[in-house]
């Protein structure tokens, strides 16, 4: 009750000292309820007056603006991106956000039965001395519409200039503040541009006025601008649409942008308004997406193929079988084929179960679902059970197979089964593509690091294909085995664990993995 006496007493107080001293009445009480913007008087809270505009679109939506617990703040939708404000917006009352003009134009959302309403913005202060604000909530059609009603009014009333002039400013003040704003004659040539416009596209005012509306636009956006926006402006038509301009230092923007052609009296279309809202980070957001989805095709398209070339070899080796079997059991030749051919469906069905496997834990990383069991492990004990368990890849005794670590205990932070994966990946790679020579396996500790070298004197990778070999499906030679995700795995693992991981190679000559992982104390 307090509460609501208070509101009544400075609502009284605020009409009682504009109808006895304030020369603006008259003209605030003859627009305040004729315009269609809605407007209101408010500390930024409670509403102490507000138009019949402001009042209908409240009620429409079910809420009564004039009951002791209507709080404007309350309506406004916590909106974190595109300027919208609220309360407690950067940790500040909202209507002091938009006032401090710290982001060249701000806007509200409100949900309605159905939708949710998006309203610029605008506070003015009453009177300096009093912390009674002006309220506008319109979108830029209406502002428009609002603002040339004020220059009608002001033409129809010398005795009111002054207050109308005072008036139409603040509007003027409020169209700048939230948009960038732009004025041209009939022949495209700049007369007016605001500072948010300047600041946005890194132009002072004297380098643009005087030059031609085409300079922002780049060729195919001319001609939509020309065609198509032009075309409208001449039928005394607003034209809205998105255009991609350019700045001074060939930045690019897009830009949401309402173009209105302004009349005289006689309608006669005498100069043209361009307000535009950057929409950038919105298009490059859109952008990104799609090139997401084209990379997440390209990538499925991938694995089909790579499914596919396992599963045709074990139907085809398999079907070749059945055919043969009859004839198995007295032709020793057909007994020797139909093994042949069950021993490749078996190596591709191997190499299919490894893909999938592989697939499936490139898939777990990717979403976030992989957990890392981090705890105090040796790094020696780890890397020579990898070494060990690699011993029956080596098909060729002409490979010097050789494990060396300078201690018998390196500690190391880590998922110890991870970890042994990283290190199989690398020796498995490393034997695939050595015929003779060495791979060695080598650990050291290098100031607070533990160090891991797999090198081998195999056939090694082109220099052109260093920057992909940790990607997905990538394969340095049709070599007709592995399915190209292991290097990938490695890495992947590797960054989770904040292990470092570095390659160099040389064509003929091998290749050498080195991961770098800070030592920890195993208790």
């Amino acid at each position: 009750m307090p509460q609501e006496n208070s509101e009544s007493t400075l609502k009284e107080q605020l009409k009682l000292r504009l109808r006895e001293s304030d020369p603006t009445y008259r003209y605030y009480k003859s627009i305040f309820h004729l315009t269609d913007n809605m407007i209101a008087l408010s500390n930024g809270y409670l509403i102490i007056d507000a138009n019949k505009a402001f009042s209908d679109f409240f009620i429409t939506i079910g809420v009564d603006v004039f009951v002791p617990d209507f709080y404007l703040s309350k309506q406004f939708l916590a909106i974190d991106k595109y300027g919208y404000v609220y309360e407690g917006y950067l940790n500040a009352p909202w209507f002091k956000t938009v006032l401090s003009g710290d982001k060249e134009h701000y806007k509200v959302g409100i949900s309605g039965s159905d939708q949710v309403h998006t309203f610029s913005i605008s506070v003015t202060l009453l009177d300096p001395s009093e912390e009674i604000y002006v309220i506008t909530l319109s979108d830029v059609t209406d502002m428009m519409s609002y603002k040339c009603a004020l220059e009608e009014g002001l033409r129809a009333s010398t005795n009111e200039k002054e207050e109308a002039q005072y008036i139409l400013s603040q509007f003027n003040q409020a169209i700048d503040a939230s948009n960038l704003v732009a004025r041209c004659n009939l022949d495209g040539i700049i007369t007016y541009a605001n500072d948010a416009l300047c600041d946005t596209l890194h132009y002072t005012q004297e380098e643009l006025l005087g030059k031609n509306m085409l300079m922002f636009f780049e060729s195919e956006s001319a001609v939509t601008c020309q065609n198509t926006a032009w075309g409208a402006i001449q039928n005394g038509e607003i034209w809205k649409g998105t255009f991609k301009n350019k700045g001074k230092e060939g930045d690019i923007h897009y830009f949401a942008t309402t173009i209105v052609p302004i009349k005289n009296h006689a309608g006669t279309i005498v100069e043209i308004l361009s307000i535009r809202h950057e929409i950038t980070d919105m298009v490059k957001a859109k952008e990104e997406a799609l090139q997401t989805l084209e990379a997440k095709t390209q990538f499925f398209n991938q694995i089909s193929h790579e499914l596919r070339t396992p599963l045709n070899a074990i139907v085809n080796f398999t079907d070749q079988a059945l055919e043969s079997y009859d004839e198995i059991v007295e032709d020793e030749v057909s007994r020797e084929l139909v093994k042949k051919y069950l021993q490749r469906s078996y190596a591709n069905a191997e190499n299919l179960l490894e893909l999938i496997n592989s697939l499936l834990d490139i898939a777990k990383m990717k979403s976030g679902k992989t957990v890392f069991d981090i705890r105090s492990n040796n790094a020696v004990s780890l890397a020579r059970e990898a070494f060990e368990n690699c011993s029956s890849l080596l098909k060729n005794s002409a490979i010097n197979y050789q494990f060396k670590a300078v201690k018998s205990v390196i500690p190391i932070e880590c998922d110890g089964v991870k970890f042994k994966q990283i290190i199989t990946n690398l020796i498995s790679n490393a034997l695939k593509f050595t015929v003779e020579g060495f791979v060695e396996v080598r650990l050291d500790e290098r100031g607070d690091s533990c160090v891991i070298e797999i090198e081998d004197s195999g056939i090694g990778i082109p220099s052109e294909k260093l920057s992909f070999v940790f990607e997905p499906f990538a394969q340095v030679r049709d070599h007709g085995f592995g399915t190209g995700l292991g290097l990938n795995i490695v890495r992947e693992y590797a960054e989770a664990m904040g292990i470092s991981l570095e390659l160099r190679s040389e064509e003929g000559r091998g290749s050498c993995f080195t991961l770098s992982i800070n030592l920890g104390s195993i208790k």
